[in-house]
């Protein structure tokens, strides 16, 4: 049986991104503070690339009593979501984690050795069997309940020529359901709009009606059609996005700016089982409701003990909690 977000979970991987060889570094602190919020019920399994960094971090968490740090040399890579595949108990599904949007299409020969990396990871920490999946696919892009799966069309994209639904359905046994992407969207990952309550029920973005979200609120009104089409209940979380461009490294764009901040996301949370680690950001000056406080109110309203992280810095990076996190 694939792993949900919804099932019971037991093991979680991070990576810690001191000593890492990019800007990644200065998320540091933060995830020091992400450290002391997973429940010590659930076994951390956090990625560092030095032996040094693994001594200070058992050393500064040593109070926690369930942490388990693997030394991965030349290790610097984030968002584990994407690249660490699929969770089956006896089986990992792992497709090919190669992203081609912005800069990063040019970078083929890291991709490999990520992919080469999160192989010898996860045969090092489970005896489960490997799955190749001949496809291109991020898992922030891969969205199940079990039975169906939802992923923009982006992966058709990525896998050119290939019958995307057969080869998904054939490996995994999910079914796919294929929904276009929103036009401000470069990354195409379904998991920056909706996740799975139950088998049931999914959460998907409400946005507030300002003007600049107008494309954004069509958007999420589709994705809402097709849930319901589909034989789903649908429930809100309700992000704010802000309107802010991050840096990226696209050569085709002269503000070398396509990506934007994911500040204001609330849907991207870690659960563990009814525990919800949940993003809070600092709105604009402007802003008259306080998006933190309200999805604390209505998530706790939904059985869920919420806890809560300020992920300002990391969403500048384009990301929030779920794409940092990898949960078997």
């Amino acid at each position: 049986m694939i792993k949900t977000d919804f099932g019971k979970s037991n093991h979680l991987f991070l990576s810690y991104p001191k000593g890492f060889f990019n800007e990644y570094e200065t998320l540091t602190p933060f995830f020091d503070r992400l450290i002391e919020l997973i429940p010590k019920d659930i076994h951390l399994i956090v990625i560092v690339n030095k032996q040094s960094v693994k001594r200070e971090l058992l050393n500064k968490f040593s109070h926690k009593g369930n942490i388990e740090v693997l030394v991965v040399n030349y290790w610097d890579e984030l968002w584990l979501r994407d690249c660490m595949g699929i969770f089956a108990g006896d089986k990992i599904y792992k497709p090919q984690y190669m992203p081609n949007y912005c800069g990063l299409k040019s970078e083929g020969k890291y991709y490999q050795y990520v992919n080469k990396l999160t192989k010898r990871i996860l045969t090092e920490v489970y005896s489960s069997s490997m799955v190749d999946i001949p496809l291109n696919i991020d898992g922030g892009n891969f969205v199940h309940n079990g039975k169906k799966v939802f992923l923009t069309e982006k992966v058709y994209e990525d896998n050119p020529g290939k019958d995307v639904e057969k080869i998904i359905e054939d490996y995994t046994g999910l079914l796919p359901i294929i929904v276009g992407r929103s036009c401000y969207d470069v990354i195409g990952h379904t998991d920056g709009y909706m996740a799975f309550k139950d088998e049931s029920t999914l959460f998907i973005s409400e946005y507030p009606k300002l003007p600049y979200l107008k494309r954004d609120n069509e958007y999420v009104q589709t994705l809402k059609s097709i849930a319901l089409n589909n034989g789903f209940n649908v429930l809100p979380i309700f992000d704010r996005p802000v309107d802010e461009l991050i840096s990226c490294a696209c050569k085709a764009k002269k503000t070398r700016s396509c990506l934007f901040s994911a500040s204001g996301i609330y849907v991207n949370y870690i659960r563990f089982n009814d525990c919800i680690i949940m993003p809070e950001y600092t709105m604009p000056a402007n802003c008259k409701v306080d998006y933190n406080a309200i999805n604390k109110e209505w998530l706790t309203g939904q059985g869920f003990n919420v806890l809560g992280i300020n992920c300002d810095h990391l969403a500048t990076f384009g990301g929030s909690l779920h794409c940092i996190s990898f949960q078997v």
